[in-house]
Formats: C-alpha cells, structure tokens, sequence
C-alpha cells in the first residue's frame, strides 16, 4: 500500500510550526493558512508563488502541498523560465498543451508574461512540472533551493 501524501498541517507539525509561526514564515494570511489545511482541495487553486512562499518556510517542495497521489518530483534544471525549458526539452507549445491538457493560448501567456507564473495555479505547475520534468519553482524568476536555510555537510 502506497504511503498517502502528507496533508498542509502534517507538514507544519513535522517542523513543529504553529499556524501563526507559519504565517509569520511565509508571509501567508493566518486565515488562507487556515483554509488550506481545513479544505486540501483549495491547495490545487493556490498560486504557484504562495506554495513557494510556504513550501520554502516548510523545507519542502511545492508539489508536497498538492492533495493529489501521484508525482511528487521536482529535479531543478539548468533553465529557469517555462520557454526556456520548454525548448531544451524540445516541445512545442501545442506539444505542452496536448500533454498536459493546458490549453496553447495559455501556456504562451505564461511564456510571454501576459499571465505571471507566479500567479500560476499549483495544479496548472504540477501538470507542466510533470511533462518537462522539471520543478515548479523553475518556472518562476526567482526559483528557490529546496534545500536553501538547511545546514548540508
């Protein structure tokens, strides 16, 4: 039997965080804190950069936040931006879009700027995190270390 992903407040208690610690942390409201862990569906909704801000707080990756089994990779690649990886790893946009079932027009927005990446909800980043083979946070400007505050020897 497969192991059940760890649920927003699993992960909060296995850093011994308090909800309001948390806050504090990752600059997320007390109260979208709250709903989060009371209602795991809304995660897939969450902004890719609010599961960043959070993630980042909880050492974790973004897509441990996602409710759903399934891939929880998140290999960071040379590139940063979704075109650039897009094209190294040699699709087209209407390639990306059959396999993720992201309709072209959006993923171009989100290559061009039209629509932010970090305003990318987490389930639209798994999708495209999992076809290019990528972590999430490499789609944003500003990618994090999974591993940044922790003492690595």
């Amino acid at each position: 039997m497969e192991a059940q992903p760890m649920r927003l407040q699993d992960l909060r208690l296995k850093e011994g965080m308090s909800l309001e610690q948390l806050a504090e942390l990752s600059g997320v409201d007390h109260d979208r804190l709250v709903m989060f862990e009371n209602n795991p569906e809304t995660i897939r909704n969450m902004h890719l950069d609010t599961a960043r801000q959070i993630a980042k707080a909880l050492h974790c990756n973004v897509l441990e936040l996602h409710p759903d089994e399934g891939w929880r990779g998140g290999i960071h690649c040379a590139e940063s931006g979704l075109r650039d990886i897009r094209r190294t790893r040699g699709y087209t946009q209407n390639e990306l879009s059959e396999m993720t079932g992201i309709p072209q027009p959006n993923i171009s927005w989100f290559e061009t700027g039209y629509r932010s990446t970090s305003g990318m909800r987490l389930d639209t980043a798994r999708r495209l995190s999992e076809a290019l083979r990528c972590d999430p946070t490499d789609f944003l400007k500003e990618a994090y270390s999974r591993y940044e505050n922790k003492c690595c020897i």
